[in-house]
């Protein structure tokens, strides 16, 4: 295959462009979160033991906090209820041992200050609930909240500058190697 010269530079500033574009959200996504993790507590449902968060009674859990369940694979989870209603915007299952995973849910928006929570779920058909209340304190994002939350922008911007970059060394090294022929 006989590329043109035009036709390799616009590929190699191509790769570099989406390469840096999702490695940097890959890495951003890997390692941030606009959510904060809430402590969890190990509980027992029928002579299992589950790790729940946030944490039963607990008392001032962040705003930003995601709802986990942590249980054998085998576990069959009913659908998740919280009182007062709450929606959930997404949900996401890692593998968290050997025979578990853990199952985080992601409230759609923050949680009301000073707030009492009741969550609900069956576990292998057996009702199964506790409560937390959230701080009454206002949300104070953390870094990590921004940069997840403009994940996009960041890749974005760090894609175009190392391109601009990458153009930058080959049109130089052009110019050397031009400028050395002159001579």
């Amino acid at each position: 295959m006989n590329l043109s010269i035009k036709t390799r530079t616009a590929l190699i500033f191509a790769v570099v462009f989406l390469s840096t574009f999702f490695a940097t959200m890959f890495i951003i996504t890997a390692t941030q979160s606009a959510y904060s993790t809430p402590d969890e507590y190990d509980t027992r449902v029928e002579n299992m033991v589950i790790k729940i968060g946030p944490k039963p009674n607990s008392t001032d859990v962040t705003l930003d906090t995601t709802i986990t369940i942590d249980a054998l694979s085998s576990v069959a989870l009913g659908e998740l209820q919280i009182t007062p209603e709450v929606s959930i915007s997404s949900i996401a299952t890692e593998v968290s041992g050997p025979l578990s995973y853990k199952q985080t849910f992601y409230p759609a928006q923050l949680l009301k200050p000073a707030t009492s929570y009741s969550v609900s779920t069956t576990i292998r058909d057996t009702p199964f609930s506790w409560s937390f209340t959230t701080t009454s304190e206002s949300y104070q994002p953390k870094t990590s909240y921004y940069i997840a939350t403009y994940a996009p922008w960041i890749a974005l911007t760090a894609a175009i500058i190392t391109t601009l970059f990458t153009v930058s060394a080959i049109w130089t090294r052009k110019k050397l190697v031009t400028h050395k022929h002159d001579f």
